[in-house]
């Protein structure tokens, strides 16, 4: 497996470590620093950083360690960890109001948006549909990836078109103070669209499905494992007694972590 941008993604890489850890630190340890966010608002931003802190951080020095002693496996992982990294730094810079992190969080963004660039590069230019065995399952990862998507256009949608039709803002826009939602811009136009193409593509057994599904997979966990902590620092600080979305992210998380092991599996030995 050779990787033409082994050296620029790991200095890159290096200081994406820095800057994730700076801002994780900042935003789950100083109390100024979501003090002009809704108190709601604050308190997720907490959880999620808490997550980024304690596991993205690690996840992405681990990986990018046994990238370079040339583990499929590994490549997979950091590239899902630095997609997730790259959507969450969007809603950061462009959803969280003006404060003293402001160029960290455009420091990151840009970071993880030119190695994943980068990472795409070499990866598509690998055999990767011949490390597979004929007989990796892609129905069952194909119809999940589509489950997925559709639930949570089910749920954007549900918010959104009410207040579309009426010509009005949904309350996840104006509880917040927000002009949009990133997320809502984020899932709608990109990611969940990206999940739906990457199914098919895996169907037709592409080379970009077999790139793209595993780390649309540990995308999913990670984001689920987010969002679980974002609903619990909820229940934590006493603003939400709604325990329940909680289980339903883990439920997702467990299931995208099963199917990722089952499609690593196929893997052929080297």
């Amino acid at each position: 497996m050779k990787i033409n941008n082994l050296k620029p993604i790991t200095i890159l890489s290096a200081c994406l470590v820095i800057s994730l850890t700076a801002v994780s630190f900042c935003g789950s340890f100083i109390p100024m620093t979501y003090q002009k966010e809704t108190v709601s608002m604050a308190v997720q931003g907490m959880g999620q950083d808490l997550v980024d802190l304690f596991l993205v951080v690690p996840l992405l020095i681990l990986t990018l360690v046994f990238i370079h002693r040339n583990s499929k496996v590994a490549f997979y992982i950091f590239g899902g960890t630095i997609f997730y990294i790259l959507y969450s730094f969007v809603i950061y810079s462009l959803g969280v109001r003006f404060n003293y992190l402001f160029l960290l969080y455009c420091i990151t963004l840009g970071l993880s948006l030119y190695i994943f660039i980068l990472f795409m590069i070499d990866f598509s230019r690998m055999d990767v549909e011949n490390w597979f065995g004929q007989k990796t399952p892609s129905k069952i990862f194909s119809i999940y990836l589509i489950l997925v998507a559709l639930m949570f256009y089910l749920l954007w949608l549900k918010d959104v078109v009410p207040a579309v039709l009426k010509n009005s803002v949904p309350p996840s826009v104006s509880d917040y103070n927000l002009l949009v939602n990133p997320v809502h811009v984020l899932d709608i136009s990109v990611a969940l669209p990206g999940l739906i193409v990457t199914a098919f593509l895996l169907l037709r057994k592409k080379r970009l499905g077999y790139i793209l599904t595993p780390i649309s997979l540990v995308f999913i966990i990670i984001l689920a494992l987010a969002l679980m902590g974002m609903v619990l620092m909820l229940k934590v600080k006493g603003i939400s007694e709604d325990f329940s979305v909680a289980g339903i992210f883990l439920v997702m998380a467990v299931i995208s972590s099963v199917l990722l092991c089952v499609f690593l599996k196929n893997l052929k030995p080297r």
